[in-house]
């Protein structure tokens, strides 16, 4: 579930049905690491301080057009190695697959008959898109994930930040019985200032 606030950030509700997926990758190194989520910082902030770039005339346009061919041949020399690796990973990601379908069986075996709890995360990405800037996991009752995932994108149409200790935001996290596992944002509080 997507929602933008009132600054026209991005804000992803988002119910984890495949929790596996984190927990059983043991070849994700050889293909580039582990999915997780990354917190980064909202450098469109700063855009605006950043010096204006100029054009040096043809010294730098011939200057760019050879870094570009420079690129190009690289990426040609390296595509038949790249297709080789990729080639000789997928046995190992066809493993990693298969052990996540046994892990996602018995996990959903697990929930259904212990009544394990749902992960929820709240999302917020910068304003272009490429980076968090806000992240909270949250853990409720299965059947109130649904109703608690369109609460909150209601909060969202007038709130800059999600913040779990914020009065209306604890009080939707309080009725629905929800336990705020992780929340790191690098999103601040606005003050108001006081005219003198």
């Amino acid at each position: 579930m997507k929602v933008n606030d009132p600054e026209g950030r991005k804000w992803e509700i988002i119910r984890r049905f495949a929790p596996w997926r984190r927990w059983v990758q043991p070849f994700a190194p050889l293909s580039g690491g582990y999915r997780h989520y990354k917190i980064t910082a909202d450098w469109t902030l700063y855009s605006k301080d950043l010096p204006e770039e100029h054009d040096d005339g043809p010294v730098h346009k011939v200057a760019v057009g050879l870094f570009g061919l420079l690129i190009l041949l690289q990426a040609l020399a390296e595509f038949p190695i790249y297709v080789l690796l990729g080639l000789c990973l997928v046995p190992f990601l066809l493993l990693e697959m298969l052990c996540q379908g046994v892990a996602g069986i018995v996990t959903r075996a697990v929930r259904r008959f212990r009544n394990a709890p749902e992960r929820v995360d709240v999302a917020g990405w910068n304003k272009d898109k490429d980076g968090l800037v806000s992240l909270t996991i949250l853990k409720v009752h299965s059947e109130l994930a649904e109703p608690l995932a369109t609460e909150l994108r209601g909060l969202f149409r007038d709130r800059i930040m999600f913040d779990p200790g914020d009065p209306a935001v604890r009080e939707v996290l309080t009725r629905f019985g929800v336990r705020v596992e992780k929340h790191r944002t690098l999103l601040r509080r606005r003050t108001v200032g006081i005219a003198a």
